[in-house]
């Protein structure tokens, strides 16, 4: 609430102080970073992502989707393209088919004596 007399940061057509434009999971500054918002609130990617981000079924990390990251969704989960292997022998199975055995996933070579 203090009078901003250099550097500033203007978000959502509100004035800030570059040290108080934070984010609201760590109270990291956001001035000069990447940034996004959910409910008018400001985060950091990386704490928006670890609370809104769907995670990886295969390594369970959250799938961001930023930078082009590619991944895969099948029914209610989804995996880093390369989270996306075999469960038996770890090939890949992105762009292929394969099997569900309860929650893992497998290429048809291994999956067909289930």
């Amino acid at each position: 609430k203090q009078a901003i007399t250099t550097g500033g940061v203007t978000y959502r057509e509100q004035p800030w102080h570059k040290e108080c434009f934070v984010c609201t999971g760590c109270k990291k500054q956001l001035s000069g970073q990447r940034f996004t918002s959910r409910d008018e609130f400001a985060y950091c990617l990386s704490c928006f992502c670890n609370l809104y981000s769907k995670k990886c079924a295969g390594c369970t990390n959250p799938i961001s989707g930023l930078g082009g990251t590619k991944y895969i969704s099948f029914e209610e989960r989804q995996w880093h393209n390369d989270c996306f292997n075999c469960k038996k022998c770890s090939l890949s199975l992105v762009g292929r088919g394969f099997l569900t055995e309860r929650d893992d996933i497998l290429c048809p070579e291994c999956g067909k004596d289930i």
